[in-house]
Order: structure tokens, then sequence, then C-alpha cells
């Protein structure tokens, strides 16, 4: 099942280390290290199944020799104890093709690296349980001759949280455009008010964790996540609805396969496997679905009632007439911005009265629409408020629009929070849906149903 996992690291001299060694190890390459006068040999380490350098376009042709641009990175830092590049590891969903995990881990590495004048030297290892990447960056910015002033903003906490969240989000596009409805979580288990331990990262598959000589820090390791398993699955026998609210933040809708891999590694042993797995199948809250293909769905009491909820509340929001643009402001917007008659039969849409407004548009065709649509609700008083909402916070008011931009990609719970907290505030709620992705989904999106419900006449 997919996880999240990302972390970040610097690759520096004053730890005795070499980004050129660092580059081989990781790449199971054999490298020449012109600073050290030694060839780092690692052609023997197995498990890469492909490799690749990205930078922008208009940088010099050695950027793209992995052997010249790291000892190049090593011959610019001069200092003894200087740092040299940043390692960055994600985790990759399991659920993903070979060509899928490239794609996302290319897409991942431009917009957030490249983009920025990063060079990016990654690898993607195939391991079966644990397929993942690492990601070897420069920490100069890189110019159409070389290498530019080192840029300290790229140490900032608030920049790898970014990274952070943006890798959920793209892990997730990509998951939901090969037809899985699982989903990943940049936040802490705390913050997704999951009262379980996060499990231990041990960093050897299971066959060796059972050798007897593996050196003690691991053998510690592997004894602390065996005692965490053993809480966990404590704390589900008490309250088996843990497991259920758990299990499907991640997947809404589960089989019992699912179900039991998410249960193995939270739980001590098999003994307490069987004794988890039966508490939560006779739950109160846990609900069986219609089965597809003959195997068995299930989900939990508490998704149900969160569709029940979004519908209801859609439903009332949409039949309210505020937030609506006078018709003299709607028409002189919609010349400004040139709209044709499709984009402004939608701008017309989301500037109408109503408090629930859902709709599907082509990426080309968004930026100029909600451009259009933010000038218009701006004349009229409304604030609008976009990625920067977050739940909880008290920026919402009766004079508020909520722009909810990707909300294909959101979850049934995170939709119904958002527009309850809209409807709570009597504010109005936008939710925009990228219509190409949208239609590459091979699994249905609550959005889908709330477009249905709520988007313009031709899509209910």
């Amino acid at each position: 099942m997919a996880i999240y996992h990302l972390t970040a690291s610097i690759i520096s001299r004053g730890r005795g280390q070499s980004v050129v060694a660092a580059a081989a190890y990781r790449l199971g390459a054999a490298l020449r290290d012109e600073r050290y006068g030694v060839r780092h040999n690692y052609t023997g380490k197995r498990g890469v199944v492909y490799s690749e350098i990205m930078a922008p376009p208009d940088t010099p042709a050695w950027v793209r020799d992995r052997e010249t641009l790291w000892n190049k990175v090593e011959a610019s830092e001069l200092r003894k104890d200087s740092q040299l590049a940043r390692l960055v590891e994600v985790g990759l969903p399991v659920e993903l093709s070979g060509d899928e995990r490239v794609a996302l881990v290319r897409d991942f590495v431009a917009k957030q690296f490249v983009a920025t004048r990063m060079i990016a030297d990654f690898c993607i290892r195939g391991d079966t349980n644990n397929p993942h990447a690492h990601i070897l960056l420069t920490l100069r910015g890189v110019t159409p001759t070389g290498f530019g002033p080192k840029e300290r903003r790229w140490n900032g906490k608030s920049v790898l949280l970014e990274w952070r969240s943006a890798w959920a989000a793209q892990a997730n596009a990509h998951l939901a455009r090969a037809g899985h409805a699982v989903r990943i979580d940049h936040r802490t288990l705390e913050a997704q008010q999951i009262e379980l331990t996060p499990g231990r990262r041990i960093g050897v598959g299971l066959a060796r964790q059972r050798d007897q000589t593996l050196p003690n820090h691991l053998t510690d390791r592997i004894a602390e996540q065996q005692r965490i398993a053993h809480e966990n699955g404590e704390t589900i026998l008490e309250d088996p609805t843990v497991a259920l609210r758990a299990l499907t933040h991640q997947r809404p809708i589960f089989t019992s396969q699912e179900l039991a891999q998410y249960l193995r590694s939270r739980t001590g042993s098999a003994a307490q496997f069987d004794a988890v797995f039966n508490a939560v199948i006779q739950a109160a809250d846990f609900v069986a679905l219609e089965p597809t293909a003959g195997q068995g769905r299930f989900t939990s009491r508490d998704m149900i009632e969160a569709e029940t909820s979004l519908t209801r509340r859609a439903a009332s929001m949409m039949a309210r007439c505020d937030h609506g643009v006078g018709p003299d402001r709607l028409s002189a917007v919609a010349s400004q911005f040139g709209l044709e008659d499709a984009e402004r039969r939608a701008f017309e849409y989301l500037v109408s009265e109503g408090d629930a407004k859902a709709l599907a548009v082509a990426d080309a065709a968004k930026a100029v629409l909600l451009a259009a649509s933010r000038q218009a609700w701006g004349a009229e008083g409304f604030a609008v408020v976009g990625s920067e909402w977050h739940p909880g916070s008290d920026m919402l008011t009766r004079r508020t629009v909520l722009l909810l931009d990707a909300s294909h990609l959101m979850g049934v719970k995170e939709l119904e929070r958002a527009l309850a907290a809209a409807d709570r505030a009597r504010a109005k709620a936008v939710c925009i849906a990228d219509s190409d992705q949208l239609r590459a989904m091979k699994v249905v999106s609550p959005f889908q149903n709330l477009l249905r419900q709520v988007g313009p006449a031709t899509h209910r």
C-alpha cells in the first residue's frame, strides 16, 4: 500500500563525505573522483531500474555527464567543511507501474527543483516492497555559463515543508490518473487525527531482518518497530474504528486483502493480527458494499455519513441566493477578458448566485477563467481565498469566496470539511477540476458526484 516518505539531508565535506562517491553509490556507477584521485566503483550494487540527470534547458552540456557534473561541484567548493549537495529520498507508490513511477519522479523533480534552477541527478530503485527514489541536488543554481552562488533559501524549513506537501499532491495526482483511489498524506498522524504511533523506518528488508549477524543499531530498530506494532495492535483492539478511520483516509473503499495488508504492519504477532482483524470486521462501523467482479468491497460508516453530509450540504448551499455578480459588471469583465462563448458561459455560471459551485475546465482555459472570476468577485466586494485556506482557520466570512482548485483530487471528507466551513461562515465554495485529468482518472472522484449535483446544467 502506498505510504508517505520524504527525507532530505546534506552531503557535507565536514562529515568526511564526497559528492562523487555519493553519486556513484546511489546510482550503482563507477565514477572517477578528481579531488581525491580515486575511482568509486559501485557497479555491483543492484536494484537501480532508472536514472537521469535533469537540468534547465539553457545549461551547459556537461551538466548531463554525471562524472563531470559532480567533480565540478567538488571543485567549486573550497572550504574543508563545505556543504556539497542535498539528497532527497522519496518512497514510491507500489500501486504504480515502473513507467508511471518514472513519470511521477520526473514531474516532481521538474516542478520543485529544476524550475528553481537546481540540477537533479536521480535514480529509482525498484525493490518489490519498497520502491523509492534518491534525488541528488546541487546547492548552487546553474546558469548558461556554470554555477552561480549558493542559494541559502533552499535550506529553509518552509521550503522543505513545500516539497513535502508537493510530493503528496503530485503522487496523489499520478495515483488518481492511473486509476487508484489510494492517497498519501504528508502530515503527521496526529495532524491527521489518527490515534496510532508512526512506524520506525528500519532500512533493511524483511528477509534480512532475520539475519542473526545484524549490527546492534539495526536489531534495536527492529525491536522498537515490533514494540510499536504491538502497541498499535492493542490500540486497535480497544477501538477498531481507529483502524477504519486510518485506512479509509488512505483508501476510501478497500478489500479484505487490503485491510489485512494494512493491519499486518500494525500488529506485533500472528495471534494479535488475527484478533485485530476479527475485531475490525465485526465492528459496528465496518460496512460491506456491493462486490465488484466477485470481490468484496468495504468502507466505514464514517465515510458513508461524510458522503451523505456532503450531498445535503451542497444542495442547501446551492439554493442560497448570495454572492452573485451584477449583470453590468459581469458583461464588462467578460468583455475585458475577451471570453469566448464557452468560456463566458462557464464564467457566468461561477459568478452567478448560489453558494456551491463545481466546474471541470481544461487547464489551458482555467487561468483566464479564474482571473476573470476573481476580478468580478473582487469588484463586488468579495474576498477570494484559495490555497492559503486550511481547516480551522478563521479566513471565511459572508463576504468570502472559497476557491478549491484541483478538487478532483480531494477525498470525500476533505471536500465535506471545506464545504462545511464555508457553510458555517455563509461563504461561497467554488470547486474547480482539470477536465483532462478528470477524464483520465479511472476511479470515481467525489468531485464527480458534486459536479452532477451542483455543476452547470450540462453536467447534471
